[in-house]
């Protein structure tokens, strides 16, 4: 008996704190989002009233639109530099320079993405920043917190962000390709771009449906970055769905429909998981 339970002891450190600061917010955000409360008047249960409410918010609605649009174009370019990033990497003869190189390329998504967002505030502002000199010295004018540049700048900010994070996983895919492989690739004539092509990008591709699965969901909960910028320009409130959740909780007091609004966002996301998990299976049938 004793034997059987040791390994839950064991695991005892993680569940605990996984129940207390995980399971139990999410239910009892599915418990506040089934009431309604008027200021200090005692809370009416609605049931799902305040789910289909979301289903009708022109505002939510809209955030999910500019965030996968958002990541349509984002996404993808992070993957992109992260894979050349890792080939290259991989490709290197020295480890002291291969190790230092790795670091340098993860150090941002070690920096906290309220640091992260300070730091690009001050390159995007007018007047301040050294890009918005060097540019107005050449006779450009580049508004890169306007409505136009906005989603742009917070691209950037994410993908310098997280492609060092993506690169690790990378990297540690093509790193698990074992040396033979290439050998035998080599002894029959395979030239560099035929490695590249034939073997590490086949071998690295659950690797990169894992990361992209990161990656998208990362997405969903964009928060700190357009936080930050608000106190730089005019950001809307529904740029983001994790923003507008936040402004409807903090901003109208509206505890209830937000905790509605943030159980939705997590359903959504969970559907997204479960749609590439599935393209993660069937591409492993595929290969």
């Amino acid at each position: 008996m004793r034997r059987r339970l040791t390994p839950y002891l064991f695991l005892l450190p993680f569940f605990i704190p996984f129940l207390v600061f995980y399971v139990a917010s999410i239910l009892y955000a599915v418990y506040l989002s089934l009431f309604v409360q008027h200021g200090l008047r005692p809370p009416i249960y609605v049931g799902i009233q305040n789910y289909l409410r979301v289903l009708s918010d022109a505002n939510f609605g809209s955030s999910l639109l500019t965030i996968l649009k958002f990541g349509v174009i984002q996404i993808p370019l992070m993957l992109l530099i992260a894979l050349l990033l890792a080939l290259y990497l991989d490709g290197l003869k020295s480890a002291g320079w291969r190790a230092f190189l790795s670091g340098s390329y993860f150090l941002p998504y070690a920096m906290p993405s309220v640091i992260g967002g300070l730091l690009w505030g001050y390159l995007y502002s007018k007047g301040i920043s050294p890009f918005d000199q060097v540019l107005s010295g050449l006779g450009l004018k580049l508004n890169f917190l306007g409505s136009r540049g906005l989603l742009w700048s917070l691209g950037n900010i994410i993908t310098w962000t997280w492609t060092g994070y993506n690169m690790v996983i990378l990297y540690a895919a093509l790193r698990s390709v074992p040396a033979e492989v290439y050998e035998a690739a080599r002894i029959d004539g395979a030239t560099s771009g035929q490695v590249v092509r034939y073997i590490k990008l086949p071998m690295v591709a659950p690797a990169l449906l894992l990361a992209a699965l990161f990656s998208v969901i990362g997405t969903l909960q964009i928060f700190a970055e357009p936080f930050v910028l608000q106190s730089l320009t005019y950001v809307p409130t529904d740029l983001t769905p994790n923003l507008y959740i936040y402004v409807t909780a903090f901003n109208y007091g509206n505890f209830n429909y937000a905790a509605a609004l943030a159980v939705s966002l997590s359903v959504i996301t969970f559907i997204f998981s479960l749609a590439m998990l599935w393209l993660q299976s069937w591409q492993r049938r595929r290969w």
